[in-house]
């Protein structure tokens, strides 16, 4: 698992602390990433959050549009965890 995000590398380490994240962050500063995935807001400015599961291959598996983080950690796992099972 891999986070994306616009902000600088400070600033991400400050999200991970605080919600006490085991995975590392990528800063995208010039937005190529959060572009190819479709996640820039309808203006332009910011980035939403949300999240692709992607397989070995390269494909995206399953994407959440509407994050919240509370709980999306747990559905992500379960995601995983039945892929897994097949």
């Amino acid at each position: 698992m891999v986070g994306v995000s616009a902000d600088k590398p400070e600033i991400q380490q400050k999200f991970i602390d605080k919600f006490d994240l085991t995975f590392p962050m990528i800063s995208d500063k010039d937005k190529s990433i959060i572009d190819a995935y479709g996640a820039r807001e309808v203006l332009g400015v910011t980035a939403k959050r949300r999240t692709f599961l992607i397989d070995p291959e390269g494909v995206i598996a399953r994407a959440w549009h509407k994050v919240k983080l509370e709980g999306h950690a747990d559905d992500v796992v379960a995601t995983i965890r039945e892929a897994s099972a097949v």
